[in-house]
């Protein structure tokens, strides 16, 4: 499945938001990223890369990145390797898979099937809300208003603020508007009366339909226009040629709930199923510096399980309270 976000124009992308881009190719892969800095100094990411067609060229970008991150002075490498590899292909290369970055599961509708069986494929709620978004008076179209456009980042930062979720800032948005002139971003408004009620952020590649940003207003939460703006995102974009809308990151697991647990139980009503990712692993490359953000791990982790245990009332200190740090 093609991600353009290792595309060279989400990079030039970067470059203009001021992030330090480094890139290599070579026969069968290619990467983009970006140099990080944490309390032990920079480390080059990659997100969602590199993109590789095998394991064979998995090992040639790796040591390639590797040998530019050395010359960058950066302590680690952080990966992500694109499909079609896996995990157990990816930790064979990794040193220990990390957590906080880019989501390793997302979740995908096709839309090479006929409108009629995505609708299908939606919840029961799903298929009668579209159904009857026309007669609540909900409407829904390509932004022409710049005003439409700022709403929405403002309604995205409110919406932020309310569930406490960060947003980007306003230059981040500014910027974005050359994607969207360039007719590789899309915005969309969802009005009901007339009125707009949610924005829309989309990127379309050659393939797929990217769902980034939704700036909803929550000043009537009873309000059903979110679920069928979505099936209209969904369909808009089988028109336009695309094959697969990409909800854009769920929950690592099913089992286990986490941030994004919320967020998963809503994209799968509309049908689609789950897209495995290699998921983020790091990879040495001053080994002292890296020991020294193990060992920093590490204590974080037991400081964050006393702290667990005390609130449960099993404290490690055995009177109901974590131990002292």
């Amino acid at each position: 499945m093609a991600n353009f976000f290792q595309t060279e124009r989400w990079w030039e992308f970067q470059r203009a938001l001021g992030e330090e881009v480094v890139s290599g190719r070579g026969e069968g892969w290619h990467y983009f990223g970006r140099i990080v800095r944490d309390a032990l100094g920079p480390y080059l990411y990659l997100p969602y890369g590199p993109v590789v067609a095998d394991e064979r060229t998995l090992d040639a970008a790796i040591a390639d990145a590797r040998a530019q991150a050395k010359r960058l002075g950066c302590y680690r490498l952080v990966i992500e390797p694109s499909l079609p590899i896996t995990p157990e292909q990816a930790a064979a290369r990794g040193k220990r898979m990390l957590t906080g970055f880019q989501p390793s599961r997302t979740h995908v509708v096709d839309l090479t099937q006929d409108e009629d069986e995505i609708v299908r494929g939606m919840n029961a709620t799903r298929r009668k809300q579209h159904r009857g978004a026309a007669k609540r008076g909900y409407t829904f179209a390509e932004c022409d208003d710049p005003a439409d456009y700022d709403l929405g980042v403002e309604l995205l930062r409110l919406t932020g603020e309310t569930r406490s979720f960060e947003v980007r800032d306003g230059s981040y948005f500014e910027h974005f508007r050359g994607l969207v002139e360039e007719g590789i971003a899309r915005v969309f408004v969802a009005k009901h009366e007339g009125e707009t009620k949610v924005v829309g952020y989309v990127i379309d590649d050659e393939d797929t339909r990217y769902y980034l940003y939704v700036g909803r207003d929550l000043s009537n939460n009873s309000m059903q226009i979110s679920a069928p703006f979505i099936v209209f995102l969904m369909l808009d974009a089988k028109a336009r040629g695309l094959r697969t809308f990409d909800f854009y990151g769920i929950s690592a697991r099913d089992d286990v709930p986490d941030e994004w647990t919320g967020f998963t139980v809503f994209k799968r009503t509309f049908g689609g199923h789950a897209v495995q990712f290699s998921g983020a692993w790091e990879i040495p490359v001053k080994p002292g510096r890296y020991a020294v953000r193990r060992t920093l791990d590490a204590l974080h982790e037991l400081r964050a399980k006393l702290r667990s245990r005390g609130a449960t009332g099993d404290g490690a200190t055995g009177d109901g309270s974590a131990a002292k740090e």
